[in-house]
């Protein structure tokens, strides 16, 4: 029971808390292959506390105490160390409900969460004295992937802006390009990378380099951040919505990918109840108190909360997009006294929305939108990008239940597909809507018609994974490969690499027509009851004979 109440109340404190090669093309020659630089997301490199002096803090054991994540004690893992912070905050929560005063409430909360992430937050410089990462670029040897070609991993502060970070990215593509004897260089980047990339290729094109020339040859944008996740968006401007139904989508979807409870009977039995639930209107009804309760206290907590934890790092406010982003700066920073605290941290937000985020009078579109164009008319360079569909993302949010990768949504990390919600698809009157667009070309419809590119920044080299979450990383390595090693640009129209497609055994399968929906997302009222029986059962008879053993054994 304690691990349900856990769980439950995971989910409130992230209601309340901030979360935080071408058919037509030949292959270059292998003394022509350029090095690709990879830009991991964030959080892929650690961060480590300094002492008083600045040097890194070493443990008992002469080991570098590394805080990235989450400021744990030793011998406690993370989720049991934030449960230990969060579960006293719970005994305010009644009062403040009673008497509808919520200052203890969130005192106590705050004064949870605080702690966790002390060891990382930046203050109002956007800056951290006490800790920091240790890579040195100027040693860094590349490995070796398919093709023969050459990756360098490029690492840094993942809390930073990535107008700053993008800096750090200048100098060690200079340096690659040096080592190796070349003029360009291709870049992969994964998640929050592609922030990083966008900002050193607005820099670059800018000419706020000086004399050097544009570097980049080609570049990968793998389940890019760059319009934003609704995730962090709508949790930061405060716009959360609870809805029974992606509720339900969601605690069943995290029932079924973590291992809660060692009794996989119990975990089924707990899924389908919750499905149960919602199909009698009770989870409704929760919802429309939940909503109540965090308008109450909203407007106080967000900005709190925020800025001791993941709203400290500018990395974030990257991933707000423009649909959010004036909304939330607004929300968080909600007095004159927080403005004039941290006003050199939100210059430095401005500076990376301005070059690359906020959307362009002219053209109505993100600026990253132009700036590519602009550098494939200007140097060549040739964009790729690579979105997942198949999951939602979590269900406190407009749209959250839109298919994607359980990080985002389709639409944001394919620039723009237009996706149904998970599990269904695009019915006849939506359809005849998609047809009905002046651009409408039947090929970008996905076969299960779950998903259509044409609505894509770039449909003609945007390709579509299904089933995949967000963090399987390697199955569009062979696309990404034949795209650096193309002379030309590699599209959607290779055989080889369908648009739509699954990774199957190490093999991309077209996406079919049939609608192989996963029962994970079934919500017919009689399926959920029949299923309700059954697990019930199961769970009966489980417990029976695990009782039956027990007595045999002190028999």
């Amino acid at each position: 029971m304690k691990k349900i109440t856990s769980l439950l109340m995971a989910i409130l404190m992230l209601a309340t808390c901030v979360l935080p090669v071408c058919a037509a093309s030949a292959v270059k020659a292998d003394e022509s292959q350029l090095p690709v630089i990879y830009i991991v997301g964030k959080q892929n490199t650690p961060v480590y506390k300094l002492d008083e002096n600045g040097n890194f803090a070493l443990d008992e054991n002469g080991k570098r105490i590394a805080v990235d994540n989450v400021n744990t004690p030793m011998g406690m893992s993370r989720g049991d160390y934030i449960k230990s912070q969060l579960e006293p905050v719970l005994s305010k929560l009644g009062p403040a409900i009673i008497t509808n005063d919520y200052d203890e409430y969130l005192d106590a909360l705050i004064g949870a969460v605080a702690p966790i992430y002390e060891d990382l937050v930046l203050d109002g410089n956007a800056e951290d004295p006490d800790g920091s990462i240790d890579w040195d670029y100027s040693v860094q040897k590349p490995s070796y992937g398919a093709g023969g070609l050459k990756y360098y991993y490029f690492r840094y502060d993942w809390r930073f802006s990535p107008y700053d970070t993008a800096d750090e990215l200048h100098r060690f593509v200079e340096y690659v390009c040096e080592k190796e004897g070349v003029d360009k260089v291709n870049i992969h980047a994964r998640c929050y990378g592609s922030n990083v990339a966008m900002a050193y290729i607005a820099k670059s094109e800018a000419g706020l380099y000086g004399d050097i020339p544009f570097r980049v040859n080609n570049i990968c944008l793998n389940t890019t951040p760059l319009d934003g996740y609704i995730a962090i968006g709508a949790l930061m401007s405060g716009q959360i919505e609870f809805d029974a139904e992606t509720i339900d989508r969601f605690v069943t979807f995290y029932l079924n990918n973590n291992d809660l409870f060692d009794d996989p009977m119990l975990e089924d039995f707990l899924t389908i109840l919750v499905s149960l639930v919602n199909q009698v209107k009770i989870l409704g009804l929760g919802t429309l108190a939940m909503t109540a309760f965090y308008n109450k206290i909203a407007e106080e907590l967000i900005p709190r909360a925020a800025l001791v934890c993941y709203g400290s790092f500018p990395s974030y406010w990257s991933m707000i997009g423009a649909r959010y982003y004036e909304k939330a700066r607004a929300t968080v920073f909600n007095t004159e006294e927080r403005r004039t605290e941290y006003a050199v941290f939100i210059e430095k937000l401005d500076n990376y929305y301005n070059l690359v985020g906020a959307i362009e009078e002219e053209t109505g579109k993100p600026l990253y939108a132009s700036l590519i164009k602009r550098c494939d008319e200007k140097f060549g360079m040739k964009t790729a990008v690579f979105a997942k569909y198949g999951y939602a993302t979590v269900p406190l949010f407009e749209d959250s239940d839109i298919t994607g990768d359980a990080r985002g949504t389709v639409t944001e990390l394919s620039l723009g597909a237009i996706g149904t919600v998970v599990g269904e698809t695009f019915t006849e009157k939506q359809l005849n809507e998609l047809k009905a667009m002046p651009d409408y070309n039947e090929k970008y419809l996905s076969a299960d018609k779950k998903v259509y590119a044409g609505t894509c920044l770039l449909p003609e080299t945007t390709w579509f994974s299904k089933n995949l979450y967000h963090d399987q990383l390697t199955q569009i390595d062979p696309v990404a490969t034949a795209f650096f090693l193309s002379d030309g640009q590699l599209t959607v129209n290779d055989e080889r690499f369908p648009q739509f497609h699954e990774y199957v055994d190490g093999q991309f399968v077209p996406v079919t027509e049939e609608d192989e929906t996963n029962d994970l997302w079934s919500n017919n009222f009689f399926d959920v009851i029949f299923r309700f029986f059954r697990k019930l059962i199961d769970l009966i008879k489980s417990l029976f004979n695990k009782a039956l053993a027990a007595e045999t054994v002190v028999a």
